[in-house]
């Protein structure tokens, strides 16, 4: 019996040895392990970080998408309104002129009553001292 307890009381001090040295070894492993769980935390709030930043790049990059096709609208109705103005210049000009060429051929024919004006016109020009038909561009 007394080697009995003898084997059991040494079987307790190689039990709390290997206990103690479990202990140490799981101490170790937790000084190994509390970085890196800070690490992953560290990493999750950046994760958050570039989400929102992401989410806020994607409303803006969709805004500007909108402003876009807005501008680009407004270019269009632009491109309207010169053509139309264009036309509009072209069509006053050349009012314009064929009111100066009657009120030139009026004043003329204030001053001078007896003269006839009806060759006069603005689709002719001056060749050689003559009257010529003016070459239409189509």
């Amino acid at each position: 019996m007394n080697q009995e307890l003898s084997s059991l009381h040494l079987s307790e001090k190689e039990t709390k040895k290997l206990l103690f040295d479990k202990g140490q070894e799981a101490l170790q492993l937790d000084a190994k392990i509390l970085p890196l769980r800070n690490r992953v935390v560290d990493l999750e709030e950046e994760a958050k970080g570039m989400k929102a930043k992401m989410a806020k790049l994607e409303e803006r990059a969709t805004q500007q998408e909108v402003q876009l096709g807005c501008v680009e609208g407004e270019l269009a109705q632009q491109a309207v309104t010169f053509k139309k103005t264009g036309a509009e210049l072209i069509k006053d000009t050349a009012d314009a002129y064929g009111a100066g060429f009657e009120d030139a051929l009026a004043q003329v024919a204030c001053v001078h009553p007896e003269l006839d004006t009806s060759p006069f016109a603005m689709s002719k020009r001056v060749v050689d001292g003559q009257l010529a038909p003016r070459i239409q561009l189509t």
